[in-house]
């Protein structure tokens, strides 16, 4: 079998196109496997990293403020689409699979004018506006979180699955973990970083130096690590050895499954995780996504008491309390583990599986 994964922009869209390859190449070890992204974003590193290859095209989100760049834009689509033509054309996928953001607009396109079959997996709460273009035409539109459907026209062939995360991630069991005092926070604001959360994090953990036995992970981001190290040394925090700081975060499966509550961003694939790990979490949306789906995404676990939700707009306000909050209060913290594995899809990477099979005719 021959799959054609098209996805880019941000690690949200290109980290489960990666779960699908991987899962894909684990239990078909014959098939073989292209992605195609955009030229601009983080799909060539991240994807060549995980060991696929990958052809870029030349295109960008299409812009609704300012008309000429909408026109420029839309030339720029059609090339595009021509040019993933011409892609699908020499390699001849059984099918072509999209996980959302403009990147994957050419490809999909391109395959129903084929009538290759032709699906698309939407992580977020409300579907951008490439996959809601394309929906009706799509032979399947798997969904992160059922609330999604209703954004999508009728005709479309909705399937709700969860959203499929590398491999490393399961539902915590109860007990899993040792009996221990101590209490772990685990906190990331993305692979760059989030100035805003980083220093309510420096804020919390002034506050809990005073709390004994609590221990604190932190991921700065790359480009912030350097400043919130000079800030730490002068809070006087470098060097306690109850605080680790990490740029980035590799082994996430490991980490979240270690930690009591976890702070993060309300990206759907880290939400995906949170619920996966079964984790208490307070969630600090970033207002700098469009559509704000980062918000809806949140609120979809917080209206269902699954999550704490900070906006950012009240950090100064809301967040030490809630984080605190969570770390006194057991049987809050437990309340929030058994309701967030509600949202868990432990099966998600096999039931898009078994349904692209279904879509090309395999069993």
């Amino acid at each position: 079998m021959k799959i054609l994964l098209t996805c880019g922009g941000t690690g949200g869209h290109i980290i489960p196109a990666i779960a699908i390859a991987d899962m894909l190449s684990a239990n078909l070890p014959d098939c073989e496997i292209l992605f195609v992204g955009g030229e601009s974003g983080m799909e060539r590193a991240l994807v060549t990293s995980a060991g696929y290859s990958i052809q870029t095209l030349d295109i960008r989100g299409l812009s609704r403020k300012n008309p000429f760049s909408l026109i420029a834009s839309a030339f720029k689509t059609a090339r595009a689409i021509k040019a993933a033509g011409t892609l699908i054309d020499q390699f001849s996928p059984d099918i072509v699979i999209g996980t959302g953001g403009y990147a994957c607009y050419p490809s999909l396109s391109a395959a129903i004018a084929r009538g290759i079959p032709a699906a698309v997996h939407e992580s977020n709460a409300v579907p951008g506006v490439a996959v809601r273009m394309l929906a009706p035409r799509l032979s399947r539109v798997w969904l992160g979180l059922e609330a999604a459907c209703a954004y999508l026209p009728k005709r479309t062939q909705c399937l709700t699955v969860g959203n499929p995360l590398p491999r490393g991630f399961c539902i915590a069991q109860e007990g899993k973990r040792e009996a221990r005092e101590k209490k772990i926070i685990l906190s990331f604001g993305g692979s760059l970083g989030a100035p805003v959360l980083n220093a309510a994090v420096l804020d919390l953990m002034e506050r809990t130096r005073s709390i004994p036995n609590v221990y604190h992970v932190h991921a700065t981001g790359k480009r912030e690590w350097a400043r919130f190290s000079e800030e730490m040394e002068k809070r006087g925090l470098l060097g306690n050895p109850r605080l680790e700081i990490l740029p980035f975060i590799s082994d996430m499966p490991k980490r979240m499954l270690e930690a009591d509550v976890v702070i993060c961003r309300a990206g759907a694939m880290t939400l995906g995780e949170v619920a996966m790990a079964g984790r208490a979490a307070v969630i600090v949306p970033s207002p700098n996504v469009t559509g704000d789906h980062q918000l809806k995404n949140a609120m979809a676990l917080a209206q269902k008491g699954a999550a704490i939700l900070v906006e950012e707009k009240r950090i100064g306000e809301d967040f030490i309390p809630s984080v605190v909050s969570l770390l006194e209060n057991d049987a809050r913290r437990r309340t929030l583990e058994q309701s967030v594995k509600a949202f868990a899809h432990p099966n998600a990477n096999k039931e898009i599986y078994c349904d692209i099979l279904s879509m090309v005719g395999q069993k």
